[in-house]
């Protein structure tokens, strides 16, 4: 085996990242139960306009991406999006989501869909906050 000195670090492509996230669930389901993906989206004249990727981990849900399109912000379309994950998610018997957000992003929308704010680091980088979120179903 080489030292550990001598071996590379290489810049992984998305394969890579999912070939690495892959075999940590692989390890990590010797001791978690209960994995599974959460991940939708909505298209428009066959564009992918607005998407949730989120998954679970035994009784909680965590959203790592909510995005919508710029040109479609403002038609509840993420809103509708977080709206079915919970639905989804309390109907499988989870029993909280977690989610973070920087200040430039969307905290106040958070709040408005009656999640508590857990942390905020003022500031995370430059002027910026990210804050911690959690909502229990």
């Amino acid at each position: 085996m080489k030292n550990s000195e001598q071996a590379k670090i290489i810049c992984s492509s998305e394969a890579d990242s999912a070939y690495i996230h892959d075999r940590l669930r692989e390890y990590n389901a010797r001791y978690m139960h209960d994995f599974a993906d959460y991940n939708f989206h909505i298209e428009e004249n066959g564009k992918i306009i607005a998407g949730i990727v989120a998954g679970s981990l035994a009784d909680t849900l965590e959203v790592e991406f909510l995005y919508v399109d710029e040109s479609c912000r403002g038609r509840g379309l993420g809103s509708r999006l977080l709206t079915h994950v919970e639905r989804i998610a309390g109907e499988k018997g989870l029993k909280r989501i977690l989610l973070n957000t920087y200040s430039f992003q969307a905290p106040e929308f958070y709040k408005k869909m009656g999640y508590t704010e857990q942390l905020c680091i003022k500031p995370a980088f430059d002027e910026y906050t990210q804050s911690y979120f959690m909502k229990e179903l």
